[in-house]
């Protein structure tokens, strides 16, 4: 039954991937006709079905992006005023406001549902649900040489850029009980707190770590973290809600709660927490990667991860079937998930399996962690990034090691903060620990060897190093089988 599931999965996938590079209307009949085939000959049900679902798939990924049927015909046009309601919640950056928009009427009948991503500057500040009045002028996204912007975009749901914005004015949407509203404005709250009572460019790291605002970060900080292989710290990732569902946890365990009874509210307070940072698809995904992450927890083995894994990765690509091609955070968050459950069997056999104290037994358990998850995410970061960092299972290691300790403190200042007003040494051991993380970083990034551009990395080297990687991996299966056969 489970090999069943796995090979319909996959053939899901092979469908999803064929639509991107071949398009035939009709493949939903096609569908049709093998699922009453597969219903009507049981001989060979196993590979109409089969089949069928990978005419499903590709038909599910053969959609276009709405928007640019609706959006298409007004790129070229000289500025105009377009109202506006603010989708999302903006994201603040150094120098503008990152917002996504949504049309309004008089002429949301003009541009359909289609949403437009505009820079706009620091000020007026702009929040979830406003209503904007824009002068500015609407254009596809660029498709650059080695990126193709306007397929990232429409990925996303965004069809056009809205260029040269004026802001005319900002009205206050009246539905203000609204949720979502509230769960932003809170976490502006938040910001305001954190930028108040920290100096940068740690404030700017504490937002990105605990609120997920990726562009609060010092602008040459990101060159930093990307040499020392941090980069997806400063993203709401798997090893963020990770981290966060083990810390309440182990919270209910203290109060005496089982801890597979602790695993099910630990999943709802982790909802709410992607709901603060602005339910991003991002956080999301991490929550749903989290979770297998836990589930294989719960079952206690690591191998049983593999099913829910690949079933996750189905329900996304059917929500939105360009995040395999154009999402370049779907593609790492599946890979270093896979290299977890593939790898770290192995390398925690061979770096914990001799270890004595507790104390570097956890050091090369995390060691064994890191190093499985870089070791599937490398090729993919040489040609996207144009380098690799070798020195990233080392300094994740490091990096996560006071991750608890800095959620924890970031959370009780941000407590206390309310009663103590002005208080800033209620502040000072998360200073002290972000400090630490730029610090490791900075001290990452100039070590020698630490960063390997590859700026010759094609898509055909990945193609080999995947292939190669994979047949290590089943060679390595086949091996560990015959021996359990034998005793």
């Amino acid at each position: 039954m489970a090999a069943s599931i796995f090979l319909y999965l996959l053939a899901f996938f092979a469908g999803v991937i064929s639509a991107s590079f071949y398009s035939w209307p009709p493949i939903i009949w096609v569908f049709f006709i093998l699922l009453i085939i597969s219903f009507c000959w049981r001989r060979r049900r196993y590979l109409f079905l089969i089949a069928a679902i990978f005419c499903l798939g590709f038909w599910r990924s053969s959609f276009l992006p709405a928007a640019d049927r609706f959006l298409s015909s007004y790129f070229g046009r000289p500025a105009a005023d377009w109202s506006f309601q603010v989708c999302t919640d903006p994201e603040p950056a150094w120098d503008k406001q990152i917002v996504i928009l949504c049309p309004l009427d008089p002429f949301s009948h003009r541009l359909g549902s289609g949403r437009i991503l505009v820079n706009l500057p620091l000020y007026p500040r702009v929040y979830y649900s406003d209503n904007l009045l824009i002068h500015c002028r609407l254009e596809k996204p660029p498709v650059f040489t080695d990126f193709d912007y306007a397929a990232f975009l429409a990925a996303r749901g965004i069809g056009a850029v809205c260029s040269w914005p004026k802001v005319l004015s900002v009205t206050k949407n009246q539905s203000q009980g609204d949720i979502f509203n509230k769960l932003f404005l809170f976490k502006r709250e938040i910001l305001k707190r954190i930028n108040k009572s920290l100096p940068e460019p740690a404030s700017g790291l504490a937002s990105a770590l605990l609120l997920g605002y990726k562009k609060t970060l010092f602008p040459a900080e990101n060159s930093i973290w990307q040499k020392a292989g941090l980069s997806h710290l400063v993203a709401i990732s798997g090893g963020h809600i990770t981290l966060f569902l083990s810390l309440i946890i182990n919270l209910f365990i203290y109060f005496g709660v089982n801890k597979r009874r602790a695993l099910w509210p630990a999943l709802i307070l982790a909802g709410v927490y992607v709901v603060i940072t602005g339910v991003q698809a991002s956080a999301c995904r991490s929550l749903l990667m989290g979770g297998i992450i836990l589930y294989a927890w719960w079952r206690g083995r690591l191998s049983s991860a593999w099913g829910p894994l690949l079933l996750a990765a189905a329900v996304m690509l059917w929500q939105n079937p360009g995040l395999w091609r154009y999402d370049l955070g779907f593609q790492l968050s599946f890979l270093a998930l896979a290299g977890i459950i593939a790898f770290y069997p192995l390398f925690n056999n061979l770096f914990v399996g001799g270890q004595r104290f507790y104390y570097l037994q956890s050091l090369s358990s995390a060691f064994s962690l890191s190093l499985s998850a870089q070791l599937a995410v490398w090729p993919l970061l040489a040609w996207k990034s144009g380098g690799v960092s070798l020195i990233s299972p080392l300094t994740n290691v490091f990096a996560f090691g006071v991750f608890s300790p800095l959620f924890i403190s970031l959370l009780l200042a941000l407590s206390f903060n309310v009663i103590f007003v002005g208080a800033h040494f209620i502040w000072w051991p998360a200073n002290l620990l972000l400090d630490y993380l730029l610090a490791l970083a900075r001290l990452a990034s100039i070590a020698p060897g630490a960063y390997f551009e590859t700026p010759n990395f094609g898509c055909f080297h990945v193609f080999i190093y995947y292939i190669f990687l994979i047949l290590f991996w089943a060679g390595r299966r086949i091996i560990l089988r015959r021996k359990n056969l034998r005793k």
